[in-house]
């Protein structure tokens, strides 16, 4: 049991890490059309309407993508002042607590989610913009996002009652 949980905190670890590399990578690449319509805008007077609808839903995304990764490296803000004024074993409890309450959430969040892309795709719903994409789209990184971020709060909650260090290490 101790392997198969070992092997799937590894694929967990390498997918938060591919994710981690997709959001940086969607970041640049919104970011260099940016600075070209700063250019163009300045210079040409010339700009691109649908490069600001296309930077929120990026930010969207960047943002679902990476969280799992940021919390599994610990990177989360936390009340140091709090921690660490605390001894280790009311530490402990307090992050095993924690993050029992952010894995409820993250799942709450994630089924919630899940019903609204449903409904977004039965209903062929799209933004009123002018690049008028498809809801659902946009709207499925949330409860993916969720999912994992619940996933890495679990973890985090075992690790915490097992006395482990929250972060997980790079190797």
């Amino acid at each position: 049991m101790r392997n198969v949980l070992t092997r799937a905190a590894k694929w967990l670890d390498a997918f938060n890490n591919c994710l981690a590399a997709v959001a940086c990578v969607l970041l640049v690449l919104i970011t260099l059309p940016i600075c070209a319509e700063i250019v163009t805008r300045s210079m040409f007077d010339i700009t691109n309407l649908w490069l600001v609808e296309l930077s929120e839903i990026t930010l969207l995304y960047v943002t679902f993508l990476g969280a799992a990764w940021v919390l599994g490296k610990d990177g989360h803000v936390t009340l140091d002042v709090v921690l660490n004024h605390i001894g280790e074993t009311a530490r402990r409890r307090l992050h095993l607590v924690l993050s029992m309450v952010g894995a409820i959430a993250c799942f709450t969040v994630t089924w919630s989610g899940i019903l609204v892309v449903i409904d977004q795709f039965q209903n062929d719903i799209r933004e009123p913009t002018m690049m008028a994409p498809l809801t659902f789209w946009i709207t499925a990184v949330v409860p993916f996002g969720f999912v994992l971020l619940g996933v890495q709060f679990l973890r985090r909650g075992v690790r915490s009652a097992l006395g482990l260090g929250l972060a997980v290490q790079s190797k």
